[in-house]
């Protein structure tokens, strides 16, 4: 495809293509640097992810805004860019790998105005966008990102669980001896002959 003649361009470009990590965990981000051309206008690079045996079918799409030369932003300061774009978890798809592609460039958010563009990377081949006609450049093929699993959640013990803990707890401290039934026959001994006096008692006085 020819360069138009006032062709726009991001120079000196990386995209790399992988897992986010943290809050995006499980997710396949897209991660863009460069440092825009003098003269580029504001464009709007479309990003699709696919699998790899159905590439019509768009599964997320994610949307990076090139600022126009020396227009700095959070992510683009003092006309170079390093920006990251997360696709949103594929869920909807039994592939185990995917293929990430550049499918258009606009000059409008909407995505409905073709612009030109062309990206040089530090290593490769350019990829040019022209205002007639777009075809899309792939630029990874990732495999599926898991998220990891969420730990376990705790439960709280039992309160028969607890009982039987604080048992042991105490036997252990007795050398495994448990010493409330010779308690309890005990305090049946002496209510025993507590009752044997007040027996014998009430005998001697109907004698008298």
């Amino acid at each position: 495809m020819a360069v138009p003649a006032s062709a726009h361009g991001l120079n000196k470009a990386t995209i790399g293509v992988g897992c986010g990590t943290g809050d995006q965990a499980g997710q396949i981000c897209v991660h863009l640097t460069g440092d825009i051309e003098r003269g580029n206008a504001e464009r709007f690079v479309f990003v699709d992810v696919f699998a790899p045996n159905d590439l019509k079918t768009s599964l997320g799409e994610v949307v990076f805004d090139l600022p126009a030369f020396n227009s700095n932003s959070s992510d683009c300061t003092d006309n170079h860019c390093d920006k990251t774009k997360c696709f949103a978890a594929i869920t909807n798809s039994t592939a185990t790998s995917f293929v990430v592609q550049i499918i258009k460039v606009t000059s409008d958010a909407a995505g409905k105005n073709s612009a030109d563009l062309t990206i040089h990377p530090s290593q490769g081949s350019d990829i040019v966008f022209g205002n007639e006609e777009q075809q899309p450049a792939t630029v990874g093929t990732p495999d599926k990102c898991v998220a990891p699993a969420p730990p376990p959640a705790q439960t709280s013990p039992s309160a028969s669980a607890s009982a039987a803990t604080t048992t042991s707890t105490t036997l252990a401290g007795t050398g495994g001896f448990d010493f409330r039934y010779p308690l309890v026959g005990l305090t049946v001994l002496v209510a025993g002959l507590a009752l044997l006096l007040v027996s014998a008692s009430r005998g001697r006085s109907s004698t008298k």
